[in-house]
C-alpha cells in the first residue's frame, strides 16, 4: 500500500490536478464501498444441459454482494457527491520467474464514462493492484455531471479481459433531481419519477462470462473446427468452471452460449404492470458481442423455456414469440440524455456502450426478450436470434388505456412537467419544456452538451485501428504501433477543442476514450456513404439516431469511418484511448493519451504507470 501512495504522491507532484468542484449538497455524506477481490463459487444456468454449471471466477465481493454474484452491485450517486471504493486484492499472488504462465491477477478499476479526474486517486487506470495491496479511489462527482446510466469495471492493462469476462462489473447510476432553468440543462429523471405513479426502470448488466471446463491435462474442454468451437456449450458434471486465459475468448458467437443478465443467464424480470411505462437502463459490459433487443407478447400456451433445450430454443421463439416488436423510445446514449426521444423497436448496445429507453407493456401476461441476430450474408454462420430473458406483467388496477403509446407518452411526460415545474419562477421553462415535448418528443432542457461548431476545431486527428494475423499471431494496432505503457502516445491541451476521423481498417472494433465525451458528426462506409441515414443505400440499422449524438463509446464494423468532435475540459492527466472488445485492447489496441495545462507544461512529467 505504501508504495501505492508514494507514487502516487509524486504523480500529483508532478501532474494531473484534481477537479475543482463546489461542495456537496448539503446531507449528501460520501457513499463507500468496501470490495474484496477474490475467486468466488457461483452457478451459470446452461441452457444447453438445463443444469447449473458451477464456476469459480474473480470477483468483487463486499458491500452490497451476495454469496455467489456474478456481478458488482449497482451503485447510484449524485452530482456534487464524494464515492470512496476501497480495493482489497485478495487474488493468488502470480508465479514469477522465466516460464511462468500467464497470470492476471493485477488488477484496478475504471467508472467507465464518469466525467471526472483521471489522476491521483480518482479515475486512475495507471494504477496497478497487485496481490496483497490494497487500494482507495476517492471521486468527486462535480455538481454539473449529467445524470445518466454509467458502470465500472477493471482496467489493468493485459489483466481487463480475463477479469471482465468473469463478471467483475457493476452498474454506476448518477440520479439526478435538478430541475432545468433557461439558462442551464436539468435531469431527465424529475420527469421520470416513480412519486407520480407513472414510470419505473430496471438496470440490465449484459455480460459474456467466458468460463471454460478444463480436464486433467489442464486443457479447455471444447469441440473445434477450424479453430472455433462447436455446439453446444457443456461441461461434465463435477466441473467448476474458470477464467485464466486469454485462449477462452474465441469465437463466442459459434459456441451457442447465451449472455447473463445482472449475473443469470435467461432470468425472468418481475414487477412490471400493464400499460406503465418502464425505464430500461441497457449495459453492454460484454467483451465483444453486441446485444439488440426486442420485446414481443408470448404466446399463453407457451411452455416454460426452462423446460425447453437450447437446440430447439430456436423452434420455440418462432412460434411463441408473437406479432410486431413492442414500440420503445431511445431517451439516452451512454449516460447522456438525447436533445429528442427516438422512437424503434430494437435497442442496441456493443461492447462498452449504455442506452436507455422507455417502454411499455401493453397488457398482462409473458413477453419475449430477443437478442435479434443480423449477419451479413458474407459472414460466418453465427448465432441465431435467441431468447434473454422472460418478462413477468402483472394485471393494472387503473382502467385501461386506448390511445397509441406515443401519446400517452407525450401525454404523461406533459403531464410530469406541469407538475415537476410548478413553482415561482418556472413559468418560462415550464412551458418551453411542454412546447418541445409536444413537437416530436424533444427534450433539449436535459441535455447537458451542445455542438461542437466548425470555428471552435483546433486539430484535425486521424486514428486507424486494424488487426493483422502474422505467424505470432493476432497483431492490434492503432495508427500502425501497438501499446506501450511508458509512452505517451497523444498530448492535448486542456481547452482544446479537437476533430477526430477514426477508421476501422479491418475487423470491428469499438471506439472508447475516457474523460470527455465525443459528438458523432458522421459514421460513413468506404465510399463515404452514411450508413446513419435510412435514405442511404449505405444504411446500416445498427447506426440509426447515431450521428449528432454524443457518447463515449462507439462501435465502428470494418471498413466503417467515423467523424467525432470533442472537447478537452477541466481535467488533467493521463488516460485511455482504446478498443473495448477486450481482447484488442489488452493485446495492443490502445493508446495512451495526456491532458496538460499549457499554462504549466512541466506538470507532463507524471510517471506513466505506477504501482
Amino acid at each position: 500500500m505504501s508504495r501505492i501512495l508514494a507514487a502516487l504522491a509524486a504523480a500529483a507532484l508532478l501532474g494531473g490536478a484534481m477537479p475543482v468542484v463546489a461542495s456537496p449538497p448539503a446531507g449528501a455524506a460520501p457513499l463507500v464501498y468496501n470490495f474484496r477481490i477474490q475467486m468466488e463459487r457461483g452457478e451459470i444456468y446452461n441452457p444447453w444441459t438445463r443444469s447449473n454449471d458451477p464456476v469459480e471466477l474473480r470477483s468483487f465481493v463486499g458491500t452490497g454482494t451476495r454469496p455467489g454474484d456474478l456481478i458488482g452491485p449497482e451503485i447510484r450517486v449524485r452530482p456534487g457527491q464524494k464515492l470512496k471504493i476501497n480495493l482489497d486484492n485478495r487474488l493468488p499472488a502470480c508465479p514469477q520467474g522465466p516460464g511462468a504462465p500467464a497470470c492476471f491477477n493485477d488488477t484496478n478499476l475504471h467508472t467507465h464514462g464518469l466525467w471526472i479526474s483521471p489522476s491521483g486517486q480518482s479515475d486512475n487506470v495507471m494504477v496497478s493492484i497487485r496481490p496483497g495491496e490494497q487500494f482507495q479511489y476517492d471521486y468527486d462527482v462535480p455538481t454539473d455531471h449529467p445524470a445518466g446510466t454509467f458502470w465500472y469495471h477493471p482496467h489493468n492493462h493485459g489483466s481487463g479481459n480475463v477479469q471482465i469476462s468473469s463478471g467483475m462489473a457493476g452498474p454506476l447510476i448518477v440520479s439526478g433531481d435538478r430541475a432545468p432553468t433557461l439558462t442551464r440543462p436539468g435531469d431527465i429523471d424529475i420527469l421520470l419519477r416513480d412519486r407520480f405513479g407513472r414510470f419505473t426502470e430496471r438496470t440490465l448488466l449484459f455480460q459474456q462470462i467466458d468460463y471454460g471446463c478444463f480436464g486433467a491435462d489442464g486443457k479447455l474442454k471444447a469441440v473445434f473446427d477450424k479453430g472455433l468451437p462447436v455446439r453446444p456449450w457443456t461441461c461434465d458434471a463435477g466441473d467448476i468452471g474458470r477464467m485464466d486465459s486469454d485462449d477462452q475468448d474465441w469465437g463466442w458467437r459459434f459456441s451457442g452460449r447465451f449472455p447473463s443478465i445482472n449475473g443469470q443467464v435467461q432470468p425472468v424480470l418481475k414487477g412490471a404492470v400493464a400499460g406503465r411505462f418502464e425505464r430500461w437502463r441497457l449495459i453492454s459490459g460484454t467483451t465483444g458481442e453486441g446485444v439488440r433487443i426486442s420485446f414481443y407478447r408470448l404466446a399463453a400456451d407457451a411452455p416454460d423455456l426452462r423446460a425447453v433445450p437450447a437446440a430447439e430454443q430456436d423452434a420455440w421463439r418462432e412460434r411463441y414469440c408473437q406479432g410486431e416488436p413492442l414500440p420503445m423510445w431511445h431517451i439516452a446514449s451512454d449516460g447522456l440524455t438525447r436533445p429528442q426521444m427516438r422512437e424503434t423497436r430494437e435497442g442496441i448496445v456493443f461492447a462498452g456502450e449504455r442506452a436507455d429507453f422507455l417502454t411499455r407493456f401493453p397488457a398482462a401476461g409473458r413477453y419475449c426478450v430477443v437478442n435479434v441476430s443480423r449477419t451479413p450474408s458474407t459472414a460466418k454462420p453465427t448465432n441465431p436470434s435467441k431468447m434473454l430473458s422472460m418478462v413477468e406483467v402483472g394485471e393494472s388496477t387503473a382502467a385501461p388505456e386506448t390511445a397509441d403509446p406515443a401519446t400517452l407518452l407525450r401525454d404523461q411526460l406533459v403531464a410530469a412537467a406541469e407538475q415537476v415545474l410548478s413553482g415561482d419562477g418556472q413559468a418560462d421553462i415550464r412551458q418551453a419544456v411542454i412546447a418541445s415535448l409536444k413537437d416530436g418528443l424533444k427534450t433539449p432542457a436535459f441535455a447537458w452538451h451542445h455542438a461542437v461548431s466548425d470555428d471552435e476545431v483546433g486539430e484535425v486527428r486521424e486514428f486507424l485501428f486494424s488487426e493483422l494475423d502474422t505467424a505470432r499471431g493476432p497483431l492490434f494496432h492503432i495508427n500502425g504501433r501497438s501499446f506501450d505503457h511508458e509512452r505517451i502516445d497523444l498530448t492535448l491541451p486542456l481547452g482544446g477543442v479537437e476533430e477526430w476521423r477514426v477508421t476501422s481498417v479491418s475487423g470491428g472494433h469499438a471506439f472508447h476514450v475516457h474523460v470527455n465525451p465525443f459528438q458523432v458528426l458522421a459514421v460513413l462506409d468506404h465510399e463515404d456513404r452514411p450508413v446513419t441515414d435510412p435514405a442511404s443505400p449505405a444504411y446500416d440499422p445498427d447506426y440509426a439516431g447515431v450521428a449528432g449524438q454524443w457518447r463515449d463509446s462507439l462501435y465502428l464494423k470494418e471498413g466503417l469511418h467515423a467523424v467525432f468532435r470533442t472537447r478537452f475540459e477541466r481535467f488533467t492527466g493521463d488516460f485511455m484511448l482504446h478498443c473495448h472488445i477486450l481482447f484488442h485492447g489488452d493485446h495492443g489496441m490502445t493508446q495512451h493519451v495526456r491532458i496538460i495545462d499549457p499554462a504549466h507544461p512541466e506538470a507532463a512529467e507524471a510517471p506513466a504507470h505506477h504501482h
